[in-house]
């Protein structure tokens, strides 16, 4: 449980032209890999960390919400997992093309269409084997419980609010005998991170790269939702 190390040895800060790591944080990145496919070991490790969780075997129903960088990683290592029917719920009209370009069986707005309906179409009415919260949004957070079918594993793969709080039913929970998991960074799985990188579409994902003197407009940017990954250049 290396994540949870209660004596851990951090980084001295980023978005800076340099920066001191424990040695053991370092990865040499194979010639095959860019220094802009590199940028993403961290959050495919998260993926990949999320999808272990989340049990997806080959044949699994997943959903998604959210497709942001993890949302849409998480995609696409579900997918190399063996998941067979997808769907990913996004507001933003062009993160959802995004993520049919990458797999996703279908997508939907989560606030124009009705995701339980959708589900349950793509699902033949049994609800998801897996639903991955991916968003930080606390109404996907709880709806999630909803999209998943019996012995469902929900996830939540987000940061919330500190002081937020979701109403879980009880019942729902008796009665689906659902598991609800969460998670913390990604211990072990830098490694397996490196290997996978060559093998996704990380290209796509890249929507802008900003020079560190324009750091505040590549903040501004994200503000918009539509850049789904923002790439900082010394």
């Amino acid at each position: 449980m290396e994540h949870f190390c209660q004596d851990q040895a951090r980084a001295s800060g980023s978005f800076a032209e340099y920066a001191v790591y424990p040695e053991s944080a370092i990865y040499a990145l194979p010639d095959d890999i860019s220094l802009e496919a590199g940028c993403f070991i961290e959050p495919v490790s998260v993926a990949i960390h999320a999808i272990d969780i989340a049990g997806v075997r080959p044949s699994s129903t997943v959903a998604i919400s959210g497709a942001g960088p993890i949302g849409l990683l998480c995609l696409q290592v579900a997918l190399k997992a063996g998941a067979a029917r997808v769907m990913v719920s996004e507001p933003v009209a062009g993160k959802r093309d995004v993520a049919k370009k990458l797999g996703s069986d279908v997508t939907a707005d989560p606030y124009k269409e009705n995701l339980k309906e959708i589900g349950q179409k793509l699902t033949e009415g049994r609800g998801f084997d897996t639903v991955i919260e991916a968003s930080s949004d606390l109404a996907a957070a709880k709806l999630a419980i909803n999209l998943a079918g019996k012995c469902g594993t929900v996830v939540w793969a987000a940061v919330y609010p500190v002081e937020a709080e979701i109403g879980v039913p009880p019942f729902t929970m008796y009665a689906k005998e659902l598991s609800i998991r969460s998670v913390f960074v990604s211990p072990y799985c830098f490694p397996r991170a490196l290997t996978l990188l060559p093998k996704l579409d990380i290209k796509t994902l890249i929507t802008n790269i900003i020079p560190l003197r324009d750091i505040k407009k590549a903040f501004e940017l994200h503000e918009t939702r539509k850049p789904i990954k923002i790439l900082i250049q010394p």
